[in-house]
């Protein structure tokens, strides 16, 4: 996998491959660049406090997306954009809490695909347990935490974060749910931040939609619907709004 040095063409390839289905389709492709110093760079992300997140596992979450969709092509990265701030404000919500979850069991490991969430801890445990175990597994591969070691070592973790090489603690066996699993999860997380509503919290200032050409919810533009919204083939000339641009 590259860092950062990479050439532009590469990065957008990467970037695009994000858009795509499964973890297991875009294979380690998709951490090709990310940004030097990220640690620095989670610190200035938030824009309101800190809610389901601590800021060691903000951090974590920082430095993990931005592996997954670095700046480059013109645009920022995922930190910057606001991935850490909607998926603290998702686990602060109602999904972060299970609401909706079934998870009273029985939990085993399906012969097939389509039995959903296999586990008994809600998003925000999930994520408080396996952040730190994450973090862990850094320091016994290269000596430090996640957001402090180099590109290429961050790589190499989320190679084998997606690998299902990681042991997270959760019973794999028992409950079908490896590092595999919450690297498909987490890849999710990342294009929701990147990609929903700015009312949100994530896809700041529309950098998402500008990155894809997307011009955002068509009832913010009123009388001019139609004009900007008859293909879906074609870049529109025209702001990005939210539902926000509807006040």
């Amino acid at each position: 996998m590259a860092a950062r040095s990479a050439d532009a063409a590469q990065r957008g390839v990467s970037r695009r491959q994000l858009l795509g289905g499964s973890a297991a389709a875009l294979g380690g492709g998709i951490l090709a660049g990310g940004l030097a110093g990220c640690g620095e760079a989670h610190e200035h992300d938030m824009r309101r406090p800190l809610r389901a997140l601590t800021p060691r596992e903000a951090a974590i979450v920082g430095a993990m997306a931005d592996r997954v969709f670095p700046a480059g092509d013109g645009s920022p990265g995922a930190s910057e954009i606001g991935v850490v701030a909607y998926l603290d404000a998702q686990l602060a919500g109602g999904w972060g809490s299970g609401d909706r979850f079934y998870r009273h069991g029985p939990f085993e490991e399906p012969d097939d695909s389509g039995h959903g969430y296999q586990l008994p801890l809600t998003p925000r445990e999930l994520y408080r347990r396996v952040l730190p175990a994450i973090d862990e597994y850094a320091r016994a591969q290269h000596g430090d935490g996640f957001p402090e070691l180099s590109a290429e070592q961050q790589d190499s973790v989320m190679t084998d974060l997606e690998s299902g090489r990681v042991d997270l603690g959760l019973a794999q066996g028992r409950f079908g749910f490896g590092s595999g699993q919450f690297f498909a999860a987490f890849l999710q997380n990342v294009r929701e931040g990147l990609f929903a509503d700015p009312m949100y919290e994530g896809n700041r200032d529309v950098a998402g939609w500008r990155w894809i050409g997307y011009p955002g919810d068509p009832m913010a533009y009123g009388d001019i619907y139609y004009t900007v919204f008859d293909s879906w083939d074609v870049r529109w000339d025209v702001e990005p709004q939210g539902m926000e641009g509807m006040h």
